[in-house]
């Protein structure tokens, strides 16, 4: 039963966070929107990171270490929030990705771009464990 909630729970969240396009700047819902892209699912970060987006991998390192996406840069938000690893052009594609539905450090992370004056800044929420998930699907 505990199995079932938590599944549909996490369905839930995911398709409550595939409704939009935009995030919200605040977070905690009502605030003004911020202008970020969400990546709903592994071809859309495929084609993005093919395109030429910047991925940040924002998992802890050890974890990161055990497996990421090919050419993912390992990041935390304190070195972002200091500009550490971020490109100068400003205009540079963005993706931030964490481990699953529930971690926030993406939308964090967003928001810390958009306060550095990067304009093209995406999200995948579905994180490692939906890259992984798609992945093993096409196996």
């Amino acid at each position: 039963m505990a199995r079932v909630t938590a599944f549909v729970a996490i369905t839930l969240l995911l398709l409550l966070s595939a409704c939009s396009g935009k995030v919200r700047h605040d977070f905690g819902g009502g605030g003004a929107e911020a202008d970020v892209l969400v990546l709903r699912d592994a071809p859309a970060v495929e084609l993005s990171i093919w395109e030429g987006a910047i991925l940040f991998d924002l998992r802890d390192y050890d974890q990161w270490a055990q497996g990421h996406v090919q050419g993912a840069r390992h990041s935390n938000l304190e070195d972002l929030d200091r500009g550490r690893g971020l490109p100068q052009d400003k205009q540079a594609p963005l993706l931030f990705m964490g481990d699953s539905p529930m971690d926030k450090r993406p939308e964090q992370a967003a928001d810390i771009a958009l306060k550095h004056g990067y304009s093209n800044v995406q999200i995948f929420p579905g994180g490692w464990r939906m890259w992984v998930d798609a992945h093993a699907a096409r196996e």
